[in-house]
């Protein structure tokens, strides 16, 4: 066996049918790494000539000209053969230590446990993985444990949809309020369209506009337009955008049908005795009428002031491996009655079986399914979709020089001033 730096094209080859393959496995992700300041590299394991293992590590300076090396969703190896795992393990800390590197950090992408929608264990495959964490530990990584939220450098619980079915018959397994809203959606005046680089900026300020609200972090529009030059290939862009025209012609529409529906109610009580069931009927027409006036007052307002239309939602889509994956969404809060996240993920799923996908991968959840839970929403919406959480067997590091010990010690203390 052989430990050597791969061309673009051995890496590119190597990972296309690799069944750990991830975006963040990529020389897409690798050139955006560089231009953002990291150093790639390209490594990997050879044997009579062919790659039997390979990964993307990323160098980042850290204290006193000293380095950290990250693999993000690495390595891509078979985990269960020790001693192709020992040789690559041992001459890529060899290699990290002559870049003056003192931690090495990994997150495979290798699945722990498959659940239910609802969070219980379908097949546990733990004790098969177990000899994963085994082998590593033995090697001299440290597990950072099964955690739960978002402790460690990437999501290790994720909800994904298996496409085992045509999308009619997926969707008929939605949830009831999914379905719903995924209808009603499209009734409303909107419509989703695939973005291109123009659409960056409408697309980050409503990112920006969601994490003010939701109170988290938000990339800038200079990364997505880096983000973009190097990804353009695995991206999709879905803009969310309510047509002033459709929008009031929908309404009108609407409420000429309640009219109706409402006039034939009232011939029914003028005809018949008049019982509870029309009584309720009436009364439900009654609201849905004041419901769709009001509405038509804001479809004619919205039309007035945004005759060209209006950007309303965004979501962020990535080719992964094997899987179709919506790396991050988001809307305008004043438009929420209009439901674009549902519109936005349908499309994606659509497309997913377009292009043959295994998975569409919903990406980041927590491992608590505690209504209560603070980030049980997150979960709720992906929930609805009728698939599966998805149990990764999380984060590991190794120490590769002296310096690993001081930096954490440095941490310690960090953290406990901190506190004070």
């Amino acid at each position: 066996m052989k430990f050597t730096i791969l061309t673009d094209e051995e890496f590119a080859t190597f990972i296309a049918h690799h069944p750990q393959s991830s975006f963040m496995q990529t020389i897409e992700l690798a050139n955006l790494k560089r231009d953002l300041g990291d150093v790639p590299y390209l490594v990997g394991v050879k044997k009579d000539d062919k790659v039997v293992a390979a990964t993307l590590i990323l160098e980042e300076k850290s204290l006193l000209g000293h380095k950290t090396f990250y693999a993000p969703r690495g390595y891509l190896i078979d985990y269960a053969d020790y001693d192709l795992l020992k040789f690559f393990s041992d001459e890529l800390i060899k290699f990290v230590k002559s870049k003056k590197g003192f931690r090495i950090t990994i997150d495979p992408n290798v699945i722990y446990r498959i659940r239910s929608s609802e969070g219980e264990i379908l097949n546990d495959d733990a004790d098969r993985n177990d000899v994963i964490k085994t082998n590593l530990e033995k090697l001299g990584y440290q597990h950072f444990g099964f955690n739960l939220y978002a402790e460690t450098y990437q999501v290790r619980w994720e909800y994904r949809l298996k496409l085992d079915e045509d999308y009619e018959t997926k969707k008929a397994k939605f949830s009831k309020s999914t379905r719903k809203n995924i209808d009603a959606c499209y009734k409303k005046g909107l419509k989703v369209r695939k973005g291109t680089i123009k659409d960056l900026d409408s697309m980050t300020e409503i990112f920006d506009a969601t994490s003010q609200r939701k109170e988290f972090q938000a990339r800038s529009l200079d990364y997505y337009k880096k983000m973009y030059h190097h990804m353009k290939d695995l991206m999709t862009i879905y803009i969310a955008y309510l047509d002033p025209d459709t929008y009031l012609e929908d309404t009108k529409e609407l409420l000429r049908n309640e009219e109706e529906n409402n006039k034939n109610i009232a011939e029914k009580m003028k005809k018949n005795l008049v019982g509870n069931k029309l009584i309720n009927q009436k009364e439900v027409s009654d609201k849905l009428l004041d419901k769709y006036r009001e509405e038509l007052d804001k479809a004619k307002k919205f039309k007035e002031e945004n005759p060209q239309g209006k950007d309303i939602g965004a979501l962020l889509s990535l080719k992964s491996g094997n899987e179709y994956l919506t790396l991050s969404s988001g809307m305008l809060a004043e438009y929420k009655s209009f439901t674009p996240k549902y519109a936005m993920y349908n499309e994606h799923i659509k497309d997913a079986y377009e292009m043959n996908f295994e998975w569409v991968d919903f990406y980041g959840i927590t491992g608590c399914f505690d209504k209560n839970d603070k980030y049980y929403g997150m979960y709720e919406f992906k929930k609805g979709f009728n698939g599966n959480v998805v149990e990764l067997i999380g984060q590991f590091e190794i120490a590769t020089g002296f310096m690993y010990h001081i930096y954490n010690f440095g941490k310690k203390i960090k953290h406990l001033f901190s506190k004070k």
